[in-house]
């Protein structure tokens, strides 16, 4: 058998179709034809619409989370950095998974997970499915990024890693920071942060005396200020060892990963926020030097918006599996990921609260992020002695995840300039200075049950597939919130001092300076939500050219939650129960060879989560007052989706496709009026509608034969790349809303998305070369009110160009990596209108790293 015939050969078991074999006696060799069904990868292996990233894609882009790698697939976009957006759709559309479990959200007012908390070393392949199979969770919006964790290895490996990166931006400049304990270097906030013993054991300060509240006021650590402090080049280690025993029949296997990074950036440049007028849209804060400049009074030196960020990652994952003969295999998989950042930032400016003068907010931010998911599964296949039932197959798993969100000792205060004193003063409003703890906690239960069974119906060979899944879901979420109080006629010449004078324990007096605490009833949230779910499907091969797969997913919601009234305190719970039997079918039609066209076809849902079901009031990330709405109903989606795939060689493939869903009863962001300011609310609207085309094209580029080139030797070039027009429409009108825009964009959607690569690998010394573009449209950040437009942000178009080698030391391959990023130095932008909303310099970065493997 040929070499290509034994790879179709085994390549074609994915696929609920048989093999036509012609034998031939041509020089004695048996000859193995596969007539058009060649699977050269999971992508046409499949029966959905999906896109796959694997090692060797991450490899080529050097890109060191999940988050950046997605940025390189069809039709995905990635807003902060972190969050990823599936055909531009929104956070509400996002559903991750890892090995099969879904992901919990790491934030009290988020729907998504934040993917740059994976690193791709510890990631064995990611897949992208955009049309919905009955396996996955009927909360399905956009599509499902599901990621495979290492599998044990077939051999000995131990490898180890270094790495460093500078910004020209941020490294070896002055940047913002403040004093904090020395396990920060690992990511961990120390006892510094802890809330004081005396606030534990009464958070609400309630009953105590005017001394007992001193002394809580005297535990809080003086720390405030904020120094300027070079910010050092980025450090990077990682290893990974695993290795593999074999007794007779049984194999075992483990494989443990670790990886940690520190780094520190800066965002320095300007935010404003804008009103409309009859002369049009006017500044309402303008923290930048130019409005600094219009004044007079004050200091115009640092005007602006200055933040510095430390990311500290430190992740691990062990992996330990058996395969006990050739039909049972276990595995059992813990991983532990750990983000946390330390923040500093300075915001000097002129604000509408106080117009004509100069004011500074700071503000000191420690978050620690934190997974631990924990999961065992097996494989096991039984053998039928018979002509219609083939092997079965049953798949379980059993996992328990939780997910933490702590922002200890987060600190605020305000200075603002005196025209009669001609200096800063430390203010003395009740929103001068705060003082917070925030915590979130997650722990998820789930469990699911799979079988896949083969049979061969006359000449027509089918696959049925059954299911059951459960999960059940604990949240609570807390917030704590303090300030100092001065006395009337406060000491102007103390005001004029530094924070730790001004709150020195000398000045912290139940006569002088006090301690309140602010806390919101709705900041204390509690909630459950279990979903039970069976689903059914066929995957059926009607002809050597037709394929089918059909199912629906039945799952039943129930959740519960409780929070508090703002205002009166009083308990508010709300308690919700859903049914839901969904269908989905994808019809696969290899109309020539090498050359397909997938139909697809589904209904899902979008169920608002606990948070958004309640009537309380409370503070999201940006400061904005959001109320929960318990009438909000669920969203029906019906999706349809086409794409013809062409695959020409055995790495080498194009695709174009089109979608389009149709939405009833979509959750759109709202505003009301509360006060004198708006509220942010959520509303159903009318409906809304998404269309749009991608397309795709993975090539090896015959430069040597092309054009004669002898010096490239064996290196193969490649190119890659992808664009997709994303077209969405939301009906807003009918709502009690004060947006300006009633008929507009969905929220989160650019219009264009587009990536290139292009390259060549040298596989004898390990070369990997590649230039890499990505593109995101502007899409729309925040809903305009009252007249004045919607804030939009504009991605940076990032070029990357990242070089690999492998060098012969000491025996070993030792892998040297470059990487140039932002090679165009674009930076990141937000406009409201003609004015800019936020604007600062990302900076070119570069990295190096080295990798030996023993």
């Amino acid at each position: 058998m040929s070499l290509k015939g034994a790879l179709l050969a085994s390549t074609v078991l994915a696929l609920p179709t048989a093999a036509i074999a012609q034998e031939t006696q041509d020089s004695g060799i048996e000859e193995v034809v596969v007539q058009g069904q060649y699977i050269p990868d999971e992508k046409r292996a499949t029966s959905e619409i999906s896109n796959i990233l694997d090692a060797e894609a991450f490899a080529r882009t050097g890109d060191s989370d999940v988050a950046v790698a997605l940025t390189r697939v069809t039709g995905l976009s990635v807003v902060g950095g972190k969050y990823v957006y599936v055909r531009g759709l929104g956070e509400r559309y996002s559903l991750a998974q890892l090995d099969g479990s879904t992901l919990p959200p790491l934030s009290p007012l988020r729907r998504d997970v934040p993917l740059d908390i994976f690193p791709t070393a510890m990631v064995g392949s990611v897949l992208v499915q955009k049309t919905f199979s009955p396996e996955y969770p009927l909360d399905f919006g956009g599509g499902v990024v599901d990621m495979r964790t290492k599998a044990v290895p077939d051999e000995q490996i131990l490898e180890i890693g270094i790495g460093t990166k500078v910004n020209t931006e941020s490294t070896f400049k002055s940047g913002l920071s403040y004093d904090g304990p020395n396990s920060e270097f690992f990511g961990f906030g120390g006892k510094m942060r802890d809330l004081p013993a005396a606030l534990a054991a009464n958070p609400t300060l309630e009953g105590m005396t005017a001394e007992e509240r001193n002394a809580a006021a005297e535990a809080l650590p003086n720390k405030w200020s904020i120094d300027a402090e070079d910010n050092l080049p980025a450090a990077k280690v990682d290893f990974t060892y695993g290795d593999r025993f074999e007794s007779g029949d049984n194999a075992y296997g483990f494989l443990i990963s670790g990886n940690y990074e520190n780094e520190w950036d800066n965002e320095f440049g300007e935010r404003n926020t804008y009103a409309t007028s009859n002369a049009g849209l006017v500044p309402r804060d303008e923290v930048n030097a130019e409005a600094c400049g219009k004044y007079e009074s004050g200091d115009a030196t640092d005007c602006g918006r200055r933040v510095t960020n430390q990311n500290i990652s430190l992740n691990g994952i062990l992996t330990v599996g058996a395969e006990l003969g050739p039909d049972h295999a276990l595995k059992a998989t813990s991983v532990i990921l750990r983000k946390s950042t330390k923040r500093a930032s300075i915001e000097k400016g002129s604000f509408a609260s106080d117009p004509g003068s100069i004011r500074t907010n700071s503000e000191t931010w420690w978050e620690e992020r934190e997974v631990w998911w924990n999961q065992v599964s097996g494989e096991h296949h039984f053998s039928h002695d018979s002509d219609t039932f083939q092997e079965t197959q049953v798949n379980w798993l059993a996992n328990y995840t939780r997910s933490t969100r702590d922002l200890p000792f987060w600190r605020e205060f305000t200075y603002d300039f005196d025209e009669n004193e001609q200096a800063d003063l430390l203010s003395p409003r009740t929103d001068g200075n705060r003082t917070s703890y925030g915590a979130l906690k997650s722990e998820t239960w789930s469990g699911g049950l799979d079988i896949l069974q083969p049979v061969t119906l006359g000449d027509t060979p089918v696959d049925f597939k059954l299911g059951a899944h459960m999960s059940d879901q604990d949240y609570t979420s807390s917030m704590l919130r303090y300030g100092f109080v001065f006395p009337a006629g406060a000491n102007i010449e103390l005001r004029k001092l530094v924070p730790e004078i001004v709150f020195g324990p000398v000045n912290l007096d139940p006569a002088g300076i006090t301690l309140a605490e602010y806390t919101d009833p709705s900041d204390e949230f509690t909630g459950n939500q279990k979903i039970t779910s069976l689903y059914a499907g066929i995957d059926a091969q009607l002809s050597d050219v037709l394929r089918i797969a059909v199912g629906g997913r039945y799952e039943k919601s129930e959740q519960d939650l409780l929070t508090f009234i703002r205002v009166t305190g009083e308990p508010d719970p709300v308690s919700r129960s859903e049914e839901d039997f969904l269908p989905a079918a994808t019809l696969t039609w290899e109309f020539a060879e090498n050359l397909q066209l997938r139909l697809a076809y589904s209904q899902t849902v979008n169920r608002p989560t606990l948070r958004e079901l309640s009537r309380a009031t409370f503070v999201n990330e940006r400061g904005e007052n959001v109320r929960g709405n318990p009438d909000l109903l669920t969203a029906d989606i019906d999706n349809y989706d086409a794409r013809i795939e062409w695959y020409f060689g055995a790495a080498d493939f194009a695709s174009v496709g089109v979608f389009y869903k149709d939405f009833t009863n979509p959750i759109e962001e709202s505003y009301t009026i509360l006060g004198e300011g708006p509220l942010k609310s959520l509303q159903n609207a009318a409906g809304a509608k998404l269309k749009g085309a991608e397309a795709e094209l993975q090539i090896n580029l015959p430069v040597r034969e092309a054009f004669g080139w002898d010096f490239v030797g064996d290196r193969e070039f490649f190119f890659n790349g992808n664009i997709s027009y994303i077209d969405s429409e939301v009906d807003l009108t009918g709502q009690d809303t004060q947006a300006t825009t009633l008929v507009r964009p969905l929220q989160g959607t650019s219009k264009w998305l587009g990536n290139a690569s292009i390259g060549w690998e040298e596989f004898e010394a390990g070369e990997r070369v590649s230039l890499v573009l990505n593109y995101q449209g502007k899409r729309i950040d925040g809903t305009g009110l009252f007249g004045a437009p919607d804030v939009y942000e504009n991605p940076p178009v990032l070029l990357n160009f990242v070089y690999k080698r492998n060098v012969d030391v000491f025996g070993g391959p030792l892998e040297v990596s470059f990487k140039a990023e932002n090679l165009l130095n674009d930076d990141y932008r937000r406009t409201q209108g003609e004015g800019i909303f936020e604007q600062y310099d990302l900076g070119r970065a570069f990295s190096l790293g080295f990798k030996y493997s023993f």
